[in-house]
């Protein structure tokens, strides 16, 4: 496995164990704190949220300005952002070569993105003052984030979009980031590019699977996390694009229903586990008490060498770069039961 990096930790230390397996937010601060940062802005944008839907709009408010439709209702950014902060989706602007000034160190931590993050800030975390001055010093024109509670903050900084994590497929969310820094076309080649990718190898996993279930596990501090095709680790690629069957009760409440997760003691295990196990670890975590157990060893995915451990804090993303780097782990390790029973 890589060597997890530590500053994810600290970054997510203020979130709840289910609000952390989603995403890690940046903290959020008093008006006292963030009074300096606002009164440095003579323009700011007005406080006022809107709620409407997602969805995209061409109406142009002003020139070299575009109305769009975010999670906050519509909001005025640039034509052509050229200045641009994220706190979260970092990989979904890679893809499409466009480079944030500022991300969060979460996002930075992606092994998946190394080599394409050279240049880009790591967002000071240490307090919401320090982030916001940070931010304010980089003078964006765009601020995209996935924290609803610095949403006020932010806006008052720059045009901000917030997207609500979960609220869109993996495509339409990439779509979405696209289009607001105008390379929707580059988007619509990167997913096509990426499904034929997937769809060219799903005769040939779904030949080695045959009708044995593939399951998703994570090791927290004293729990075991499972889920299916609405939570990253790549669960789309294997449920829903390869058609591949998880456990029953997998199947049943987080691949056809929409349940995320769900939190399962060791003695449960059994149910939620599948002929194949896919198996992460949050950092620093002691996984002994799973994996020295009994139980967990008697499990015939285990006894057969049919778990493929994945770095956590990487699957826990789902942009296009992460997901691509997904399906080469995945057929790499499925091609290794060829011929297998």
């Amino acid at each position: 496995m890589i060597k997890r990096n530590k500053k994810v930790l600290l970054a997510c230390a203020a979130l709840t164990l289910a609000g952390l397996l989603g995403a890690c937010s940046s903290s959020s601060g008093t008006a006292s704190e963030n009074s300096s940062v606002k009164e440095s802005r003579a323009d700011s944008i007005s406080e006022e949220t809107v709620q409407g839907k997602p969805e995209m709009t061409e109406t142009t408010a002003a020139e070299g300005m575009r109305t769009v439709e975010t999670d906050k209702g519509p909001v005025e950014i640039p034509v052509n952002p050229q200045v641009i902060v994220s706190d979260y989706y970092l990989g979904e602007f890679l893809a499409v070569d466009v480079k944030p000034v500022i991300a969060s160190p979460y996002s930075l931590s992606n092994p998946f993105l190394e080599g394409k993050t050279d240049g880009i800030e790591e967002l000071n975390t240490v307090s919401a003052e320090t982030s916001l001055e940070m931010i304010v010093a980089q003078e964006p024109d765009l601020i995209v984030t996935i924290t609803e509670a610095d949403y006020e903050k932010y806006a008052e900084i720059a045009p901000t979009v917030y997207i609500q994590d979960g609220k869109r497929s993996d495509e339409d969310l990439f779509r979405y980031i696209a289009d607001l820094v105008g390379k929707g076309d580059e988007a619509e080649v990167y997913i096509t590019d990426f499904n034929k990718r997937v769809m060219d190898v799903k005769k040939e996993i779904q030949g080695i699977v045959g009708e044995r279930t593939v399951s998703i596990v994570e090791v927290w501090p004293q729990q075991i996390y499972t889920m299916g095709s609405h939570f990253a680790r790549g669960g789309s690629i294997l449920y829903d694009m390869w058609e591949l069957k998880a456990p029953e009760k997998v199947q049943t409440e987080m691949v056809d229903a929409d349940t995320s997760y769900e939190v399962v003691s060791l003695e449960a295990l059994p149910e939620y586990t599948g002929d194949f196990i896919l198996y992460g670890i949050l950092a620093d975590t002691d996984s002994s008490f799973v994996e020295d157990s009994a139980l967990w060893n008697s499990l015939d995915a285990v006894k057969e060498g049919r778990v493929l451990p994945y770095e956590q804090v990487a699957f826990m993303h789902r942009d296009p770069i992460t997901l691509n780097a997904q399906l080469d782990i995945f057929v790499e390790f499925f091609r290794g039961f060829e011929g297998k029973e």
